[in-house]
């Protein structure tokens, strides 16, 4: 059912550009923004952010046609962008193209158990079901590897990744449609952990190594391209080094710090053999040799991504343990995880749309000192970080394929205590 305009719904004094008569020869994308806004004590107010992106993404189809620097009109390319929002007030959805909003249904509206994102991904897609390419952003506090805080009736809960993950099966198995990217617009995500969850449901992961700033992504910007269009549309891996670049770029250095990377799902399996190697390794140094491990637990703090996070740099991590570690098997390992994350292959020339040869790590875009040893992608590491919850964090990362299937948690187990 289409609403009526309320104080929740998103408006321009300005008139609106026309939803139809973009170029049918291109691609269609399809964007699906799903805002956890809810007020959680403790937690920064996420509302006022969740309108301001609204807002931008609303920009770009209002005012005056878009023209070239001739003054000819832009034919605007077909694109759909939905956004479902919980915390400001009754949830309710918005159709940014065509301007409309629309109620969730009762039994849609906690965002905490995952029915909520799996009717929104099916209702959109059922609104444009001419897709042929299509972003997931999850947009939210994401805390100790759950994202979507709220307050029900038994507490404060989330969305964790193992739940996640049966969502977009569910979805995936209902529409037969596997994602081109599942971005966050949420801290701490560019893991292997979650590119090794989500894996089999989009074939890029958009994140960041560390915290994203309470104005999150510029909507505005990293959307204008596929709105219009320079020759062709963009592939998926191309809109996602698009959006690292434009993100990277909008905050100052000397006011906000900020990094984000786009990782090739496809190669998330490979990669989870060459870490499971290192971890074992790692864990076989370490058992017989007390000098070692105080080594090791080292490197892990010198390779922590930023200040009182839990994560290390898996590049950065592998770079000092192939320069110190007294042990050649944990160099090896670490040098042959190191190099598949960066290691190109051949590219096909006019395949660039498609991220042909490009490494695991397919683009990474930082803005400040503080982030010169990110590379892309980090692994959960507790020790090095004072603040965590580790009791808390375990409930949710224990449910990991990774956790399940590697001795990293064992390692870092190892090291925690050890400490």
């Amino acid at each position: 059912m289409t609403m009526t305009a309320n104080t929740t719904t998103p408006s321009t004094n300005a008139p609106a550009r026309p939803a139809t008569g973009g170029d049918t020869d291109q691609p269609e994308w399809t964007v699906l923004v799903f805002m956890g806004a809810e007020r959680v004590p403790g937690s920064a107010d996420l509302v006022g952010a969740s309108r301001a992106d609204i807002e931008e993404m609303e920009e770009l189809f209002t005012g005056p046609p878009r023209v070239d620097e001739k003054g000819v009109p832009l034919n605007r390319a077909p694109v759909n962008i939905f956004v479902q929002v919980h915390g400001d007030g009754e949830p309710y959805r918005r159709d940014i193209v065509n301007h409309e909003t629309y109620e969730v249904e009762p039994k849609d509206q906690d965002a905490t158990n995952g029915n909520a994102l799996i009717e929104f991904m099916c209702w959109a897609f059922g609104k444009a079901p001419k897709t042929d390419h299509s972003l997931l952003v999850l947009w939210g506090h994401a805390f100790e590897f759950a994202i979507g805080r709220a307050v029900t009736r038994t507490g404060i809960d989330a969305l964790d990744f193992g739940e996640l993950a049966g969502v977009l099966k569910r979805f995936q198995q209902r529409n037969g449609k596997k994602l081109d990217i599942i971005g966050f617009d949420a801290c701490d995500l560019a893991t292997i952990e979650i590119a090794y969850q989500l894996r089999k449901y989009a074939r890029y992961l958009l994140a960041s190594e560390i915290g994203i700033p309470i104005p999150g992504w510029p909507y505005d910007r990293v959307l204008d391209r596929l709105a219009y269009p320079k020759d062709r549309q963009m592939g998926s891996a191309e809109l996602g080094s698009y959006i690292v670049r434009r993100y990277c770029e909008t905050y100052r250095s000397d006011a906000l710090t900020v990094s984000l990377t786009l990782l090739d799902l496809s190669k998330a399996e490979k990669v989870v053999r060459l870490t499971e190697t290192l971890s074992r390794k790692l864990a076989m140094s370490m058992a017989g040799d007390p000098s070692e491990l105080e080594l090791i637990s080292d490197l892990f703090v010198r390779s922590q991504t930023i200040e009182d996070k839990p994560f290390v740099d898996v590049a950065d991590l592998c770079l000092n343990l192939v320069r110190n570690s007294s042990y050649d098997e944990v160099r090896t390992a670490a040098e042959k995880l190191g190099d598949l994350l960066m290691s190109a292959g051949p590219v096909t020339p006019g395949q660039s749309e498609l991220g042909e040869g490009r490494p695991f790590v397919v683009e990474h875009g930082r803005n400040a000192c503080e982030t010169a040893n990110l590379q892309g992608v980090s692994l959960y590491a507790p020790h090095v970080a004072s603040t965590v919850d580790v009791e808390a964090a375990a409930k949710f990362y224990e449910k990991l394929e990774f956790t399940k299937e590697t001795l990293w948690d064992d390692v870092v187990s190892a090291l925690a205590e050890s400490a």
